[in-house]
């Protein structure tokens, strides 16, 4: 195979790559925008109630367990982890700088109607991952500590407690219910059976 053949085959993967994780966030966009998010917020005796914590008999219960107590209190988990967030980019200097950089060069970044690289111009989304792959890789390179100490002090506290609490199955109303496979969102090809089991997951639809 030639350099040429094989250039256009990595070209080819990478726009199917790329097209599959514009997929995913259509996915994840539909849901965040579709989601009551302060209406599934839960109280502090439905978080901590003593009677309602129990350790796991087996490794089936704790899969039940994690899924159903991360969608039942999901909202609770995202204050948690924005708040353990905060914290660590406000505690770290070098962290606090390098996001400050970031959003004025994501404002400026934004702004542009189109990104060049040498002979091919990049569409809005291209231009969109570009941007995220190299503000991740920034702050990897600069705050990754502190990045680090911020996943695991916010996945151990929620991991612990959605395995621990009984598990929760609320009956979600239409304005909670997530993906509606038979209805999805504009964009989303519901013949790749990957992604419909991703879509399934997201309404995590549990019978009593």
């Amino acid at each position: 195979m030639s350099w040429e053949q094989r250039l256009a085959h990595a070209k080819d993967a990478m726009a199917r790559r790329m097209d599959d994780s514009q997929q995913l966030a259509t996915v994840v966009g539909h849901y965040i925008r579709k989601r009551d998010w302060w209406g599934s917020f839960r109280s502090a005796d439905q978080c901590f109630a003593l009677s309602n914590f129990s350790p796991p008999k087996d490794m089936d219960e704790v899969k039940l367990r994690l899924l159903r107590n991360i969608t039942y209190f999901l909202s609770n988990y995202v204050a948690f982890t924005l708040f353990v967030l905060l914290f660590g980019v406000f505690t770290s200097t070098s962290t606090l700088i390098c996001v400050l950089i970031l959003c004025m060069a994501w404002t400026y970044g934004l702004k542009l109607k189109s990104i060049r690289l040498g002979d091919m111009v990049l569409t809005e989304k291209s231009k969109l991952w570009l941007m995220t792959v190299i503000s991740l890789l920034i702050l990897l390179l600069v705050a990754g500590p502190t990045i680090l100490w911020i996943i695991v002090f916010s996945s151990l506290p929620i991991m612990g407690h959605a395995t621990v609490h009984l598990p929760m199955s609320p009956s979600m109303s239409k304005k909670d219910d997530d993906i509606d496979p038979e209805n999805p969102p504009k964009g989303i090809e519901m013949e790749d059976k990957g992604l419909q089991y991703l879509v399934l997951m997201f309404r995590i639809r549990q019978k009593g």
